[in-house]
């Protein structure tokens, strides 16, 4: 959510009754209720019990409730567009340990795209608060079956190499990209997504675990962050690549071995900054954020921790920090999401800056079946063991607008107009004291529609 972008004022102003200024609709507590009642039953004997006995099983039980209603089993349909994508892993290894197997590479692709498509098990750890805001990129990865001369292939391009490593004290770089340069020269970067597996130690030590270059032109981004096309690409630490890698054998390798370092960085790839904004050495660390709306603002990365109380940035109406995103520096097993933002900007990122990858367009039909409660009838009842009343309308009078008022049974207005959008909406009943009432529904024109006498015991 971008600081300064909107500033917004709600006003809520709740008034469930009419000022008592107003005296043709004024609110009177219903103190003198029972006597109004009692003088009727005095002049009209009886009157008490007949008036009551229509509506005595709607009080007592919901059970005649539920046949107001017709439940039906239906389908519904919903049809979208995955864009597939290729890619390659060109594996570079100085020693056997670092030719890494097949299976860390196929298993890779499998997380990428449990990632991506939010087909992950582990969404189910997402917390309430961000759990509605998890997306779908709508993008599929698959490896390479043929090379850049129509050969066949696995999509996997083992390349010994003299270099041991290519971890560099200045941060990174882009060696490991060329033939010339002891590397492996990218496949056509518009037709392949090209993955570098190889050594990022620096003096035996893990320094970097990958890094990846965002599209060139991509507003999120300054222009000095983009590369050239042969160097366009994902770049990944032999020892973090694929899911469960035995060679992640320290506590922030540990810490990283479900495979969501390349999930991190295709997010780069796609466009995507840090959770955080990569402000963290800033004095104002909250000041920037990451051009996502549905991302809180935070900052600083979670450095291999799962804090689910961290909380980086205390601005007011600020949530915590979403430590289960991505793009977060959290521990793997609390990374589960990209948000709805975040896919749509990949998304938008593959059609417009990375538009020749797409090698084909997916039509996925999703079929769901659904209970659908048919509502057939205007109805107004009160349930007292849920202290409620209910308006049933159905689906023509919904969509024709309708509002609802109460009346007590001497004529006042105890619950001004109220708009009525959904089938089924409740009021709470306790503000009313036990008496008889009439709901009223009127159309937006004012036109009475109907008057249900009820019971509030």
């Amino acid at each position: 959510m971008r600081i300064g972008n909107i500033l917004g004022i709600v006003l809520f102003v709740c008034t469930p009754y009419l000022n008592a200024q107003q005296d043709s609709e004024q609110f009177i507590e219903p103190c003198g209720h029972s006597a109004v009642i009692e003088h009727l039953e005095n002049k009209y004997p009886g009157f008490k019990n007949s008036y009551d006995r229509q509506y005595i099983q709607t009080i007592k039980s919901g059970q005649t409730i539920q046949k107001r209603k017709k439940q039906i089993k239906d389908t519904t349909y919903t049809y979208d567009s995955v864009f597939v994508v290729q890619v390659v892993f060109h594996v570079l290894y100085s020693n056997n340990n670092e030719n890494v197997e097949d299976s860390l590479v196929f298993n890779q692709i499998e997380v990428l795209n449990e990632d991506f498509r939010k087909r992950n098990a582990d969404t189910v750890n997402i917390r309430q608060i961000f759990k509605s805001r998890a997306g779908d990129t709508r993008i599929k990865f698959v490896l390479a079956e043929k090379d850049p001369n129509g050969n066949p292939t696995n999509g996997i391009n083992r390349v010994p190499t003299t270099v041991t490593s290519w971890g560099t004290s200045s941060g990174v770089n882009n060696n490991m990209k060329y033939t010339s340069r002891g590397g492996s020269d990218a496949w056509d970067p518009k037709k392949y997504i090209n993955v570098w597996v190889c050594d990022l130690t620096l003096n035996g030590q893990d320094r970097v675990l990958g890094f990846a270059y965002p599209p060139f032109g991509h507003p999120f981004w300054q222009s000095n962050v983009f590369v050239d096309d042969p160097e366009q690409g994902v770049v990944i630490h032999y020892k973090c690549i694929g899911k469960n890698n035995p060679r992640a054998n320290t506590s922030v390798l540990l810490a990283s071995n479900k495979g969501r370092v390349a999930t991190h960085e295709f997010g780069h790839y796609f466009g995507l900054r840090h959770i955080w904004a990569d402000d963290q050495f800033m004095a104002n660390r909250c000041l920037l954020d990451d051009y996502i709306d549905d991302t809180p603002l935070q900052g600083t990365g979670s450095n291999f921790t799962c804090q689910k109380t961290r909380n980086t940035c205390t601005q007011a109406n600020d949530e915590p920090d979403m430590v289960e995103n991505y793009m977060d520096y959290s521990t793997h097993e609390c990374q589960t999401m990209f948000t709805r933002g975040q896919t749509s900007v990949m998304y938008d990122a593959l059609k417009t800056y990375r538009r020749d990858l797409i090698t084909e367009s997916e039509v996925e039909v999703t079929a769901r079946i659904i209970d659908t409660i048919i509502y057939d009838k205007v109805l107004v009842f009160p349930r007292a063991d849920e202290s409620v009343v209910i308006v049933e309308l159905p689906n023509d009078v919904v969509e024709s607008g309708v509002n609802f008022s109460i009346y007590n049974s001497v004529g006042q207005l105890v619950l001004k107009q109220q708009p009525l959008t959904v089938n089924e909406t409740r009021f709470d009943s306790r503000r009313f004291a036990p008496g008889h009432y009439i709901g009223v529904l009127k159309d937006n024109n004012g036109e009475l529609k109907k008057t249900v006498r009820f019971i509030i015991d």
